[in-house]
């Protein structure tokens, strides 16, 4: 197995990822949502959508009056809570209340409700892809009102699960989202930490997931993408492995640590500052 990374200079960079631009709609676009709360395009958060001070300190007013966050998931996804105290830590501009099993109701944060009401750790079936987890979730939904955005984490089932596992994670989102009309559903890829042959599986059940975002004009947020891409100095680095004559995008070597939620505190850092992107522009934010 050979590990590739690519670097681009900032300039050229514009230019390779024009074409995907033009396709999807990323944090460079204007707000996402319609009057009705429905997507009028896909809204995809990844790396690019990670540089905190681009956000207007009105609009993380917004989100800490305005966004009531339902957050599941098992030990990967702790890295974007882990990243979301640390930049509160640097900066109480960015003040974040985080309950477990409950809403908190904190002035001037961002109240997250941290995983079921009977459960921190939350595997599939504990969400979406059991009745039971089903209704774990919609009872969060039914006891706590103020939540208008709702989303679960992958931990490492991309890297076994085939085409039809991951359709029953979308039919299941999709059902929710019918049920709760007032709620933003955040799709979510898996990390991108397997290699070899269990990376290609993972890298193709993210495409899939991508792929029906843009279709059916979702809002992702891309935490494959994030964990393979690394800022230095201004210049951002994709890391790749190559699988059977392919570049399969995998976690950036940066990143290889296990200082919190199995990496660095760098890399929860990158995808807690995508949180804030990810609710201002649910806001209304233009990007």
């Amino acid at each position: 197995m050979k590990r590739i990374s690519i670097h681009i200079h900032p300039v050229l960079n514009i230019f390779l990822i024009m074409p995907i631009l033009l396709l999807v709609s990323t944090c460079s676009d204007s707000s996402p949502l319609g009057p009705e709360g429905e997507s009028d395009y896909p809204f995809i958060i990844d790396h690019s959508c990670s540089i905190l001070p681009e956000i207007p300190l009105e609009w993380i007013d917004s989100v800490q009056s305005g966004s009531k966050l339902h957050y599941a998931h098992t030990s990967h996804g702790g890295q974007l809570t882990v990243g979301l105290v640390r930049i509160e830590t640097a900066d109480s501009t960015y003040s974040v209340s985080i309950g477990s099993r409950f809403l908190p109701d904190e002035d001037n944060a961002l109240c997250i409700f941290d995983g079921q009401e009977s459960e921190t750790y939350i595997t599939p079936e504990l969400f979406w892809e059991s009745e039971e987890g089903m209704n774990l979730t919609r009872d969060v939904l039914d006891n706590n009102t103020d939540i208008n955005v709702c989303m679960w984490c992958w931990c490492c089932q991309m890297d076994s699960y085939g085409e039809i596992q991951v359709q029953a994670y979308l039919d299941s989102m999709t059902v929710l989202e019918s049920e709760y009309p007032n709620v933003t559903f955040v799709y979510m890829t898996g990390n991108a930490q397997a290699t070899d042959a269990e990376g290609y599986n993972r890298y193709l059940r993210n495409q899939q997931i991508r792929q029906y975002c843009q279709n059916n004009k979702k809002v992702l947020y891309d935490f494959a993408d994030l964990d393979c891409w690394y800022n230095s100095s201004g210049q951002w680095e994709q890391h790749t492995y190559s699988y059977n004559g392919s570049n399969i995008p995998s976690e950036h070597p940066q990143f290889y640590g296990n200082e919190s939620g199995h990496t660095t505190y760098e890399s929860c850092e990158q995808k807690g500052r995508s949180v804030w992107w990810l609710l201002a522009l649910i806001e209304g934010w233009a990007g």
